[in-house]
Order: structure tokens, then sequence, then C-alpha cells
């Protein structure tokens, strides 16, 4: 064989190789990548399905509700109307609402109601801790007062002299 032979049966070769490998990745694109996607999508419609689920969004509520968090509960009720509009969970779910509403307006007025003194307390209680912390820095100024007059004394003896004799 010639050089010039052997050069067109390595670019054969190569040429073959290349459209063997599109080949393999365009089957591979259109069977198992749009299976896949096929799936996913399956399993993303299963999962909004779990998870709008109208008995484990009532019961959500229902639990938030017990734990006088009305924000939370409310958003989950509107979650069971907005994905389960016809379904016998949502009926229940209009009488929690109002149920809802009812305890927050409730609990509302009893902190209104407690709000003045609970105030007062907090206040106080802010008071005694500001005036502990003044005390507390106090005493440490007093305590080091006397070391630092000592030591200003030291430093300032001199010109205190000047001064002095200068007086008198």
């Amino acid at each position: 064989m010639t050089k010039n032979e052997n050069t067109k049966l390595y670019i054969n070769r190569f040429v073959s190789f290349l459209a063997g490998g599109l080949l393999v990745f365009a089957v591979m694109s259109f069977t198992v990548v749009n299976n896949e996607k096929n799936q996913n999508a399956e399993l993303t419609k299963t999962l909004d399905t779990s998870r709008y689920e109208a008995g484990r969004l009532l019961s959500d509520a229902k639990a938030q509700l017990a734990s006088k968090n009305f924000s939370e509960a409310k958003t989950s009720l509107t979650k069971l109307f907005d994905k389960q509009p016809g379904s016998a969970e949502a009926v229940e779910g209009k009488k929690l609402i109002a149920a809802v509403d009812s305890a927050q307006k409730a609990a509302d007025a009893k902190w209104e109601a407690a709000m003045a003194g609970v105030q007062k307390k907090w206040s106080n209680d802010m008071a005694l801790e500001i005036r502990a912390k003044s005390d507390k820095a106090r005493a440490q100024l007093e305590k080091e007062m006397t070391d630092t007059i000592s030591q200003e004394w030291e430093k300032n003896k001199t010109k205190i002299r000047d001064d002095w004799e200068k007086q008198s």
C-alpha cells in the first residue's frame, strides 16, 4: 500500500467513527432522554398531587390552628381551596377558616387587653437591667479611681509643683 492509500484509509476510519458516534448520540437522545423526560414529568405531577392532597392540607391547617399559627393555617386552607376546590375537605375548610379568623381575633383582643401590663412589666425589667449595668460600671470606676488618681499625680507632679511655686 502506498502512503496515500494509508492516509485515505485512516481518514475513512476516522469519519466512520465520528458518524457512528453521532448516530449513537442521536438514538440515545431520541429514546433514553425522551423517556426520562416523560418519566420526570409524571413524577412531578404525582408529587404535586401528593403535596396538594386535600386531606393533608386540611390536617396541616388544623394542626397549625392548634399551635396558634394562624397565618400558616390560612395559607394551607388557601392552597386547599385553590388545588382541591370541589373536595369534601374544602367544604370543611370553609368552616375551619371561619374558626381560624375568630381564633385570631380572640388572640388579638386578648393581646390588646394584656399589652399594657406586659409592656409595663417589660419596661420595669429593662430599667432594672440598665440600672444594674450602670451600677456595675460605677463600682468599677470607683474601684479604679484611686489607682487612676495616683497615676495622674505621678505624670503631672512636676507641672503641679511648678504651678504651685509660681503661686507661692
